[in-house]
């Protein structure tokens, strides 16, 4: 039987094809359009058992995530993301940002702009603030055996099938979404300071979201994974601590009143 010869110059379609999946994998992890953080709204009011609102002002927030958060760490089957270069705007301001959206809404304080006007400071610590992501190599594999199943079933003869295997496999494996494990995590230690400069409170808060996504290696929608599993949790951590900062405002009116009526 004559086999098909490829004419001279011509690029095989298969080496086109997985030139253009590779081109693929690649733009999906490269940058794209910044991310921000679509933040949402806080409809619990703090306030309740505070008769007289403190002044706060937010001093700084400090960046102290580790390496890997800053820089991007992994490929393909475990990443964490999104990186530095990756954000609109520092990451510090996206999160100080969220911070006071979160005490203007809740009533806990007024937020004031200038530190001689406020009853306290309020410093931040950014010690965790992204994503991971993370893809089972055993699906993966799945979805190529079956391409691979398919291409041998329509190849004419055994160089046709196994072309059409090796192709259908990569399409396989590059096109059809699989499961992966998603975690947004958040980890911030709030540091409130007196008038005077004294340490009154600090705390801090982990706050984490997990699901499933179906996700297929050439379509990561980072800016849409961070509103699903960052914002909640960050949402998470800012809870935690303004539930507890909300104790400690409570206590320390509590306290004052007391040494008042002596």
């Amino acid at each position: 039987m004559a086999q098909r010869t490829t004419p001279a110059g011509r690029i095989p379609a298969q080496f086109i094809l997985i030139a253009v999946l590779a081109a693929a994998l690649a733009v999906a992890g490269c940058s794209g359009p910044k991310i921000v953080l679509d933040y949402p709204a806080e409809v619990i009011d703090f306030s309740q058992g505070i008769t007289d609102t403190p002044a706060l002002f937010i001093d700084q927030v400090t960046d102290m995530r580790p390496i890997g958060q800053r820089t991007g760490q992994g490929h393909f089957f475990g990443i964490t993301f999104p990186k530095d270069e990756s954000w609109a705007r520092p990451a510090t301001e996206t999160y100080g940002e969220a911070l006071a959206q979160d005490l203007d809404q809740t009533h806990l304080v007024e937020l004031v702009p200038f530190r001689g006007q406020a009853d306290y400071v309020l410093s931040v610590d950014l010690l965790s603030l992204g994503c991971r992501l993370e893809r089972s190599p055993t699906s993966y594999l799945l979805a190529g055996t079956v391409g691979a199943g398919i291409g041998m079933a329509l190849g004419e003869d055994a160089s046709g099938r196994a072309k059409r295997a090796s192709l259908l496999g990569l399409v396989a494996m590059a096109a059809i979404p699989m499961p992966a494990s998603m975690r947004g995590e958040a980890e911030i230690r709030m540091t409130l300071r007196g008038d005077d400069g004294e340490i009154v409170w600090q705390e801090a808060c982990l706050g984490e979201y997990e699901g499933r996504k179906f996700i297929a290696p050439t379509a990561r929608q980072d800016q849409e994974l961070v509103d699903e599993y960052l914002a909640r949790a960050v949402k998470r951590a800012n809870a935690c601590l303004l539930g507890q900062l909300r104790q400690a405002f409570a206590e320390r009116e509590q306290a004052g009143s007391e040494e008042g009526g002596r």
